[in-house]
């Protein structure tokens, strides 16, 4: 079982999209991808989102920003998203048997879905151009430090290092998002207002999954004990 992980913003806004009505969304790697894909819709069943660099890609319909995707905009449509690094993860985990999208706004259902499995788990970071990123190790350092801590379970290093990582900088999540070069980036752009929707743990109790033989991912309503919320842990305080 794979968590993609692209925080700041693929699956944010991933996230987000379903939560405002989209029926789906596909993830795709290029522009010209979604061109195509876009084809097999009529034009008011579709919406074009993503992002190149950060910012918008011209002609598309929305750009990677969480707070734009409302229900005016996405309600009973599909999603046809490509981004920089996180649609890239999406579509690179799609031989596994299950491939979740997670984020801080949907961090407790992600946990609980986990939880409630016993496949192992592969804890996917995106990264920025092929480099670590930190808001994405402190996603997965968040996922480690909640079963780490009630469960007995087997780590390999790379899960330890995110550990500490969220160990060290997650207590204070939208300074520590700040600190990343993602971060500084969205700083950068004026979307500093990006960055703290990123950081709105729990916002949104769905689980998106990604299926490989649709190329789509749908989201459900996760249902599970309230002691297994983010905000019950300590995790965030």
């Amino acid at each position: 079982m794979v968590v993609a992980i692209d925080v700041l913003r693929a699956t944010t806004t991933i996230v987000a999209a379903l939560a405002a009505g989209c029926r789906g969304v596909i993830p795709v790697l290029t522009v010209d991808d979604a061109r195509d894909r876009a084809k097999d819709f009529s034009r008011g069943e579709y919406l074009l989102i993503g992002e190149r660099q950060g910012e918008p890609i011209p002609g598309f319909d929305l750009g990677n920003s969480p707070g734009d995707f409302v229900a005016d905009a996405c309600w009973d449509r599909t999603a046809i998203c490509t981004t920089t690094n996180g649609t890239r993860a999406i579509l690179h985990a799609a031989r596994a048997s299950s491939v979740l999208i997670g984020s801080f706004v949907n961090f407790s259902a992600i946990c609980e879905e986990l939880r409630s499995g016993d496949a192992p788990i592969h804890l996917l970071c995106a990264g920025t151009n092929g480099q670590v990123s930190l808001e994405d190790m402190l996603f997965a350092g968040a996922v480690v430090e909640f079963f780490a801590t009630g469960y007995d379970v087997g780590l390999n290093d790379s899960a330890r290092i995110a550990w500490d990582t969220h160990e060290h900088h997650g207590h204070v999540l939208v300074a520590a998002l700040e600190l990343g070069a993602g971060g500084k980036r969205l700083l950068e752009l004026g979307l500093d207002v990006d960055l703290k929707m990123a950081a709105d743990v729990d916002r949104f109790c769905l689980v998106p999954q990604f299926d490989p033989t649709t190329g789509m991912i749908t989201a459900r309503t996760a249902h599970f004990d309230s002691r297994f919320f983010l905000g019950d842990s300590g995790l965030y305080g």
